[in-house]
């Protein structure tokens, strides 16, 4: 039976079977049987004797099956153990004899599965395309290099020791460092280094250049995954991705483990009028040492004044934390979550306020007020959407964190008092995680609440145009009911004047000087200048009909303008605005 004394850290049947191909060339059945998790059985032709060792990595051969003799001498032999997508290594005890014949063959296969593994997983991901496009973007980094700016916080082994404080204007200053560095004691080998990045606001690229970054990448062989998470801080010119948090990025492999994420929180501002509330984010890249132990971190922060970069540069500084710190390597990316956590209570809750101040003012308005408007209803959906991206930012947290998890044996020594500091880290990051469900719940809450109260809100202004229509059509009524009534005067009134006006027109003519009557013929008279009433009459009346049909054109032509000018004026209203229609 074979089983690797370390927590959690159990070969599995595919590495036995390798192990056992590589040592037992000449044999391919070993009837592997799986007792229970982690322990197995299995027949071979030569017994391998149990052995003690003071590594803390090693594996117990407890019982195999046909024995032959074998040279006493004993040496350690490193095995690779594939678990998790990940490389860890077990000390293992084996004779001398087999040594000659397992080493190199194992070696060899290792370092091309190793080599294949990353081809196939540079090719999968397209990695060099992807290598070029994030470093041409030109709104990553910034042009000014008056703020280009990298600071450095490093803590040796020792505690003891103060930290190191150094910042970077250019890549050159920051290559020198690191060349130095590298050169340096064993103390300051095996410490931690923050490097901290920033952008000048949310908005902002980074203040760094392209040469400063890729120069960190080349010292720490830093994989293209935190790349990926640096596109996360471009500049931008719209609020784009509120609702989007990038996956963790993990990398692992025989010299070092790596752990990247970005952490989107809300955070209250100073402003003059409207919400005080955004929405920004922090990145924290994690290179861990497995040969030396150190843990670098690289921390991008949304200003040079963000709140967790300003408690994490406190908390170097004490001699207490410092010693801390250097235990466990989940404790930063613990801090981070627990920083800003809180601040989704404040965000929710001055959200909730303003919905229930709108509520109170529908339950406490009758239709006739006229109280409720579409700005009601704008205001309205300016909360839900402010609350929209919080459903989806929490459920990517709760993931991240049971990653972190799964993640932080990877990132620390092992020892008794790492593994101790990691599982209380573990244990508070529960207790983050749940905290972080309880908001996610109260959002979605929150966001049903909100659609509800929209929807009382169309409910009202329906109920409104109802009422209004009804009125209306009650005006329509009486107008047509008055409208008739003045058609049947008029109607009299035209048959009176029909019946009159020949005799009107007759009695006008006759009444004019320019007819008489002779009284002694008892003729009709008529004068010669008769001729100058037509010539007067008839021009005149073309002229007022002229006048007449001048208006009525004059008015269609200003009525179309006005038509066109609205439609115009509405479609550009609905490329510019977002007004809800009913």
């Amino acid at each position: 039976m074979i089983r690797q004394q370390t927590k959690k850290r159990y070969l599995n049947r595919r590495g036995l079977l390798a192990f056992l191909q590589a040592t037992f060339p000449d044999c391919k059945n070993f009837r592997i049987i799986e007792i229970k998790d982690g322990y197995y059985t299995f027949e071979a032709p030569r017994d391998l004797t149990e052995r003690s060792t003071k590594s803390e990595h090693h594996v117990s051969l407890l019982r195999q099956t046909q024995t032959t003799n074998h040279s006493p001498q004993i040496y350690r032999l490193c095995t690779v153990v594939h678990k998790c997508n990940q490389v860890t290594f077990g000390a293992m005890e084996i004779p001398s004899t087999f040594r000659t014949r397992f080493y190199p063959a194992m070696s060899a296969n290792t370092n091309l599965e190793t080599h294949s593994l990353l081809q196939i997983c540079s090719l999968a991901l397209s990695k060099p395309q992807s290598l070029t496009q994030v470093l041409s973007n030109k709104t990553l980094f910034s042009n000014s290099e008056k703020k280009h700016l990298i600071e450095l916080i490093g803590i040796e082994a020792d505690a003891s020791h103060n930290p190191r404080n150094t910042t970077f204007r250019n890549a050159a200053d920051l290559a020198d460092y690191l060349h130095d560095n590298g050169q340096s004691s064993v103390a300051r080998r095996c410490g931690i280094d923050v490097y901290f990045l920033h952008q000048q606001h949310t908005w902002a690229p980074l203040n760094a250049s392209r040469d400063m970054i890729t120069t960190l990448m080349d010292h720490y062989n830093i994989s293209c995954g935190f790349l990926q998470m640096l596109v996360c801080f471009r500049a931008r010119y719209l609020p784009t991705e509120e609702g989007f948090t990038a996956p963790p990025r993990m990398a692992s492999g025989i010299k070092q483990s790596e752990f990247g994420w970005v952490y989107k929180y809300p955070e209250k501002k100073k402003v003059e009028s409207g919400s005080p509330w955004v929405i920004r984010q922090t990145g924290v890249y994690h290179i861990f040492s497995t040969e030396t132990g150190k843990s670098t971190y690289i921390v991008l922060s949304p200003s040079p004044d963000a709140k967790f970069k300003m408690n994490l540069q406190k908390v170097l500084r004490e001699h207490s934390f410092r010693s801390t710190l250097l235990l466990s390597g989940m404790l930063v990316h613990s801090m981070l979550m627990s920083t800003h956590l809180g601040e989704w209570r404040d965000y929710l809750t001055y959200h909730e306020s303003l919905l229930l101040k709108l509520d109170m003012k529908f339950d406490c308005t009758d239709l006739e007020d006229q109280l409720v408007s579409f700005d009601s209803l704008k205001e309205i959906r300016i909360i839900e959407k402010e609350i929209l991206p919080v459903d989806s930012l929490l459920a990517s947290f709760d993931e991240l964190v049971q990653d972190l998890q799964q993640a932080g044996s990877r990132l620390s020594v092992n020892s008794d008092d790492a593994r101790n500091a990691n599982s209380a880290v573990r244990q508070c990051l529960e207790e983050v995680r749940k905290e972080a469900m309880s908001y996610r719940t109260r959002a979605v809450y929150l966001r049903k609440r909100a659609q509800l109260s929209a929807q009382t809100v169309l409910d009202s202004l329906n109920l409104e145009f109802q009422q209004l229509a009804k009125g209306q059509s009650q005006n329509t009524i009486e107008m047509a009911r008055s409208s008739r009534e003045d058609s049947v005067a008029i109607r009299a009134i035209t048959l009176v004047t029909s019946f009159y006006l020949p005799f009107s027109f007759v009695a006008t003519m006759f009444g004019m000087n320019l007819v008489d009557f002779d009284s002694d013929t008892r003729d009709l008279l008529v004068s010669r200048q008769l001729w100058l009433y037509f010539v007067i009459s008839i021009p005149l009346t073309v002229i007022t009909l002229a006048c007449w049909r001048w208006r009525v054109q004059t008015y269609q032509r200003s009525f179309l303008n006005n038509e066109t000018n609205t439609a115009k004026s509405a479609k550009s209203l609905d490329n510019t605005s977002h007004i809800e229609m009913v």
